[in-house]
């Protein structure tokens, strides 16, 4: 029933895909033009490095075979460029500096980037709470402008929780998988990198579920929300794992079909679908899981078996 929910919230509205779309599009302009400043000196730096022209070379023969429809010689290059891509690292694991500088660039500009799509985020679902609550059109940019605060204090705390999450689990899975157990074969490596790193990112969606929805809906404060979340008050963990990891399942296949069969088109749309599709989930299981009343189109309100009676303290405050 939450699915139907969430499905009938993001078709009620999928005009702020467009807004959030334009918003994402000037944020990742920028942060490719400042990633390219980075990332050119450096891969000039490195012609001429046998390792990665020989990991190029790798690449280019691959795909060039692939093209021209020859898959009988996939493994030879999988293991061609594992073993090149291991001398490159060897290679700058011997000249450390530029490519912690590089690094140490692309992080913050990575970081900065995901700080200003959290302001996006919290815009967004500000829009998709008031269309769920009133059944109100709220404009993009001016619900953006006024809680930018919010929008900034969630961010700044966030972006560095979900950072340092996702880095430690890259480097656990890439110890375990591809060092641990070298000798795998290395399609099934890749394979069960991608399904724990799925799981993984399934585990911290769980958590975080119902942060933003009791910053917005519930109006609670900062800690409370966070506390409300990480604490998984709401219960239902189960189910929410459950959905989380199958919406990243279906979302990563939905992209990667969009990519391939629209040569990367499809991405305008299905990328800020994608997080259209998880913030009205979040909305959605919120108000259900705290017996609130929600539209889902204009002539259909979602109502709790049993509603919750709203104090008068709470009317007057507005919630």
């Amino acid at each position: 029933m939450r699915f139907k929910h969430t499905i009938q919230v993001l078709i009620d509205n999928f005009r702020v895909t467009y807004k959030l779309l334009l918003y994402i599009l000037v944020v990742m302009a920028i942060t490719t033009g400042i990633c390219m400043a980075i990332i050119i000196p450096f891969l000039d730096k490195l012609s001429g490095v046998e390792a990665y022209e020989a990991l190029i070379g790798s690449f280019d023969t691959m795909f060039k075979e692939m093209l021209n429809g020859n898959l009988m010689n996939l493994a030879t290059h999988f293991s061609d460029i594992k073993e090149n891509f291991t001398g490159l690292v060897q290679y700058l694991g011997e000249h450390p500096t530029e490519l912690a500088l590089s690094a140490a660039g692309l992080c913050v500009s990575m970081l900065l980037s995901d700080f200003f799509i959290g302001l996006g985020t919290y815009a967004a679902g500000s829009v998709i709470n008031d269309k769920m609550a009133m059944h109100a059109n709220s404009p993009f940019l001016a619900t953006l402008i006024k809680n930018l605060g919010k929008a900034a204090l969630y961010s700044v705390i966030y972006v560095p929780i979900s950072f340092v999450y996702t880095a430690v689990c890259l480097v656990v899975l890439y110890l375990l998988l591809f060092v641990a157990f070298n000798g795998l074969f290395l399609l099934i490596q890749i394979f069960l990198f991608v399904l724990f790193m799925m799981l993984l990112v399934g585990v911290k969606m769980m958590f975080i579920s119902d942060w933003l929805p009791a910053l917005i809906c519930g109006k609670k404060k900062m800690g409370q929300a966070m506390a409300y979340s990480f604490t998984l008050e709401s219960g239902r963990a189960a189910s929410t794992f459950s959905f989380y990891a199958s919406s990243i399942v279906l979302i990563l296949a939905v992209n990667m079909l969009g990519f391939i069969g629209t040569f990367g088109a499809a991405l305008i749309i299905t990328v800020p679908l994608s997080f259209l599709y998880l913030l009205c989930y979040q909305f959605a299981n919120y108000c259900d899981n705290n017996k609130l009343k929600y539209f889902t189109d204009k002539r259909t309100i979602v109502k709790p078996e049993h509603e919750k009676e709203t104090s008068r303290a709470e009317f007057l405050r507005g919630e």
